[in-house]
This record gives structure tokens, C-alpha cells and sequence, in this order.
């Protein structure tokens, strides 16, 4: 499940990569064991959408690829402070006498769950479906500011 804001510290740019590549390891280990681009027998999820996450002063920016995905196949959950993204993509046939030699496009069910940080405001998060990529905007609650309080001498 990715987390953000990230755990990971300041990396410089090269080890970036590296972390990035180990937290796609570990999703796709988490998964139900089922090879990707594939169903496993029970139907499981197979695969996980790659996912950008870009915050400013404002909020969270999330963009999911889902190339081929149809809008209907799309849920998009929060439960608590779990964003859940699931749907499908339906994969092709192969004519008989025809021979895949190679095959990297994911397909069948894939989900992608990610944490969000206490300080977002739940109640305006909106997702938009263009070309291919689901963008979430996920909004910053403003910032708590401190006032001074009176005391008062007691009777």
C-alpha cells in the first residue's frame, strides 16, 4: 500500500529510483500471488497501477495509468483514511493457431490502496478520467493557527 507523504527521506536522485522500484517489489509480493498480466484461479487482483503523487500548498495530486480501462469497470473508495482505486481491464483473445511471444500489458483486476495523511479534507476529493489516466486531487485541510486565550482570575 503507498503511503504519502512518503517515509522515505530526501533521496538524491539516484537512489530515488531505487526506492521507487523496491516500493513496486513489495506491491506487487503483497499481491494475491497471481503472475502479471494474468487472473489467478480465484479471480484475485493481478496487478497494481503505476501512480504518480505530487503535493503543493493546496493538496495532493495523485494520476493513476489506466490505459484501456473503461470508465464503468472504475471504483474509486475512501474508507477511513484508505483511498482505494480497483476496476479491470479486459485483456484480447488470441486467434487459433496464433502464438503470444511476448506479453507485458497488465491485464485482469488490479487495485491500488493509498494512505492518506491526517491533514486532507475527505469531503472534497474529486477524481477526473481522461485519456487513460485517473487524476485525484486530494485537498490540504488548512493549517491550525494558534490564538492567544485569556485567563481569567477565579473567584
Amino acid at each position: 500500500m503507498a503511503q504519502f507523504p512518503f517515509q522515505i527521506r530526501q533521496l538524491p536522485t539516484s537512489l530515488q529510483g531505487f526506492a521507487t522500484e523496491m516500493e513496486n517489489i513489495v506491491d506487487h509480493v503483497m499481491q494475491s500471488g497471481c503472475s502479471k498480466g494474468s487472473y489467478d484461479k480465484s479471480g484475485e487482483v493481478c496487478y497494481a497501477p503505476t501512480l504518480d503523487v505530487i503535493e503543493d500548498d493546496a493538496g495532493y495530486s495523485l494520476y493513476l495509468d489506466l490505459p484501456g480501462v473503461g470508465m464503468e469497470s472504475l471504483k474509486l473508495e475512501l474508507l477511513e483514511n484508505k483511498l482505494s482505486v480497483s476496476g479491470s481491464r479486459d485483456g484480447y483473445s488470441l486467434g487459433e493457431g496464433a502464438v503470444l511471444h511476448r506479453g507485458e500489458r497488465a491485464q485482469g483486476k488490479f487495485a491500488r490502496a493509498i494512505r492518506l495523511p491526517k491533514q486532507v479534507d475527505a469531503d472534497r476529493i474529486e477524481a477526473d478520467f481522461k485519456n487513460g489516466v485517473l487524476q485525484i486531487r486530494v485537498p490540504k485541510t488548512p493549517k491550525a493557527s494558534s490564538r492567544q486565550i485569556e485567563i481569567r482570575a477565579g473567584n
